[in-house]
């Protein structure tokens, strides 16, 4: 069962903000917004602890690489970033333009993460992308600005991205802190990525044999293990879309004129 949460923990929020700014709850009929600072958090309490002589190491997942890079930039620290070879040039451009050193290697993450790896020194932090409890608490702070937006008016549910579970595990922890513990959150994935999904219906921890989705921010073959435990004591329901109704989401949302800058929005 989770705990309440401690004096210091409830100062997250506060004394984490040179790292992000509150997160808008975007009305829409059909969807609503949410951004993660799950690695904005983990960053930040990183150089609280060990100071700013550190190099941040980075080998997975595109949004955790755009997270880390920009976090450095922020924090004064150096950073390498590692991606796969075939990256898209646009986010090979984003990792450059905040200052981060850019190796591509291999031709999945799980070879970029284990060339990350090899990498690190002793003055060096491996950051992962979702596997921490700091990502959770980043990630949870989300729900205390939803509380204060929607003025202590709980929603119908929360429609939650699953990629390794770090926003997922982050959720479940912020709706557990403020006591609505009644609110579902439906969790998606895309087929062919349905780590979560498939450790649920099995009531273990199942890692997919391969990845055949085209999200690939989402593209994990093992989910986070806390997910699968924090799925036990909340209301969550597993959910697989199809590849074309991801893109149509994607679709569906830049056809709002909804424009995010990742330079100026929240990790």
């Amino acid at each position: 069962m989770i705990e309440d949460s401690s004096d210091e923990e409830n100062q997250l929020l506060d004394e984490s903000q040179t790292m992000h700014v509150g997160t808008p709850l975007l009305h829409s009929s059909r969807l609503s917004v949410k951004l993660n600072r799950g690695i904005g958090n983990f960053c930040y309490r990183t150089v609280q602890l060990r100071g700013t002589d550190i190099r941040f190491i980075c080998g997975v997942g595109i949004n955790t690489a755009l997270a880390v890079a920009y976090c450095a930039r922020q924090l004064g620290v150096d950073a390498v970033i590692v991606l796969p070879k075939n990256t898209n040039e646009s986010i090979c451009d984003g990792v450059r333009l905040e200052g981060a050193h850019l190796i591509l290697f291999g031709d999945d993450f799980t070879a970029s993460e284990s060339h990350a790896r090899k990498l690190l020194k002793r003055n060096d932090v491996y950051v992962p992308s979702s596997d921490h409890a700091h990502i959770w608490q980043g990630h949870s702070t989300l729900i205390h600005e939803l509380k204060s937006q929607l003025q202590n008016n709980p929603p119908a549910a929360i429609i939650c991205p699953v990629g390794g579970g770090g926003l997922l595990n982050g959720v479940i922890m912020g709706l557990q802190e403020i006591g609505w513990k009644q609110v579902p959150v439906i969790a998606v994935e895309t087929h062919g990525s349905n780590s979560f999904q498939s450790a649920v219906v099995a009531g273990k921890m199942v890692t997919l044999p391969r990845l055949t989705t085209i999200a690939s921010s989402l593209a994990v073959k093992s989910v986070s293990s806390k997910s699968l435990e924090l799925s036990l004591v909340h209301p969550v329901v597993p959910f697989a879309v199809s590849d074309a109704m991801a893109a149509d989401a994607a679709r569906l949302f830049a056809g709002k004129n909804i424009n995010l800058d990742l330079n100026k929005q929240v990790f």
